[in-house]
């Protein structure tokens, strides 16, 4: 039996910090500018020393009371004061195991440990410890490996200016504004103040002078909303390549082992025969160049905040058929049983047809209530128009080339949504469910949409809009359900 690594002692005890209100009170209540008041204050500190002594004592405990042991079949946990709790998970039931090494971890040679398996919750991991770097190697050899021996071996280390392309393609504003976020939230008042006080400084004075030198009047508010987007998107973007720089996959049949990070290194071992799916991910510029994001569904990889369940950053379609074989998947699915009807355009275009009308007619609206916002108000219809108009091109393509068929038990849904296009491969047993539905407008056209439920710690729908009836019967017989 093992304990955790003594820094987690730390953690424990912060979980006692609400203790820190007594002395704060006392503070408080006593505090007075005269020297009777703070020399009173000052004999008193014994009460505050007690309550610190009292939360490292708690953390203390908790520490000394869990324990760990990688045993023969299973990982078995205890962990109690009064009351005892036992958790055991046996090898063979483990779907992935992460080990993350943060940058003020590694002084200490400390690793957090998560144990996860396909019973857990969504966002959760079944165990989860802090231990010290060799009792980690332990584990190690409890565990399958690569055996580089094996036929089925794949190994893929990309270069830097791939993981560069990458992050390019998969960052954003949005997922920059998320981490900023969670930045201001764990760091508290201090960071807020300073990106309401000196951040608003610079950038209207960054906004005045390119306002000023361009030879086309743009509005300071413009550039600056132009700035703040570029800025949350570099954000996202360098972020992206810290956490998958030096990125590598060896596997093979019996266990996929991927390593990443710069700042925090990851470790991941992920069971092949625990992977609900693979998600081959493109948006418009890798499907023009035929590359893809490989993605898995597995329980314990990719369920953090801001984490991509990415198992292969950027692959060319040879290389995607390589890699599926490891799975057991063979090649790559290309024929489509099933297909959208060149007739349903409406169904895959009426969105961005419908935004792009409304956009122009709300900005001439808008002009005319808030005049004296004009270019304001233009720069912002303008900037809302250019996605609908990439989001129409998008549509246009997945209606080309949405479908799904189905070989030698294997099940292979094309499909897009929002602006990324899905390739999902899985085995025919981990589908559990099946929705088919028509709107009114569909049905005297004999039109259906489909969508695919596979094993997944959340119900994602994979959906095919506009499909022939027939052939939607046809193909769902085929893959052995009944009408």
């Amino acid at each position: 039996m093992f304990h955790e690594h003594p820094i987690k002692i730390i953690k424990y005890a912060l979980k006692n910090i609400w203790l820190l209100i007594f002395p704060l009170l006392r503070g408080i209540r006593s505090m007075k500018l005269d020297i009777d008041a703070f020399y009173s204050w000052a004999k008193g500190t014994w009460f505050d020393i007690l309550i610190i002594v009292l939360i490292i004592g708690f953390g203390y405990l908790r520490w000394l009371f869990t324990w760990f042991s990688f045993g023969e079949n299973d990982i078995d946990l205890l962990t109690g004061i009064v009351v005892k709790k036992q958790t055991c998970i046996p090898y063979n039931s483990i779907s992935a195991i992460t080990a993350e090494q943060s940058f003020y971890l590694r002084p200490f040679k400390a690793s957090r440990l998560k144990v996860d398996t396909c019973a857990g919750m969504f966002n959760t991991s079944d165990m989860s410890l802090l231990i010290r770097r060799e009792d980690f190697k332990k584990l190690h050899k409890k565990i399958p490996e690569v055996r580089s021996e094996s036929k089925k071996t794949f190994i893929f280390k990309p270069k830097l200016s791939t993981i560069i392309f990458f992050s390019f393609v998969f960052s954003s504003s949005l997922s920059g504004a998320v981490y900023l976020a969670a930045i201001f939230f764990q760091s508290g008042r201090i960071a807020a103040d300073l990106f309401e006080n000196e951040f608003k400084d610079a950038l209207n004075e960054i906004t005045s002078e390119v306002s000023a030198k361009l030879a086309i009047k743009i509005p300071p508010v413009a550039i600056g909303i132009s700035i703040v987007i570029i800025a949350l998107w570099l954000f996202s973007f360098v972020s992206n390549i810290l956490r998958y720089t030096g990125f590598s996959m060896n596997s093979n049949e019996r266990t996929l082992k991927v390593k990443m990070g710069y700042i925090t290194r990851r470790h991941y071992h992920i069971v092949p025969d625990k992977v609900n799916y693979i998600d081959l991910r493109q948006n418009l510029l890798m499907k023009i160049f035929r590359v893809s994001s490989v993605n898995v569904s597995c329980s314990g990889y990719g369920h953090q905040k801001g984490e991509l369940p990415v198992l292969l950053p950027i692959l060319s379609r040879k290389q995607v058929e390589k890699a599926l074989d490891i799975f057991s998947f063979g090649r790559f699915i290309k024929g489509r049983d099933i297909k959208a009807l060149k007739s349903a355009t409406i169904t895959y275009l009426w969105i961005p047809l419908v935004s792009g009308i409304a956009v122009p007619i709300l900005t001439i609206f808008a002009r005319h209530i808030f005049s004296s916002f004009t270019q304001i108000v233009t720069f912002l219809g303008i900037m809302f128009e250019i996605p609908i108009i990439w989001l129409f091109v998008i549509k246009v393509v997945a209606l080309f080339t949405s479908g799904a068929s189905i070989e030698k038990g294997v099940c292979c849904i094309r499909f897009c949504k929002g602006y990324a296009f899905h390739t999902v491969i899985a085995e025919r047993e981990k589908l559990v469910k099946v929705h088919m539905w028509q709107t009114i407008f569909q049905k005297p056209l004999k039109r259906v949409n489909i969508a695919f439920y596979f094993n997944s710690e959340t119900a994602k729908r994979n959906v095919l809009y506009g499909v022939n009836i027939d052939d939607a019967t046809e193909f769902l017989k085929k893959m052995g359900i009944s009408e």
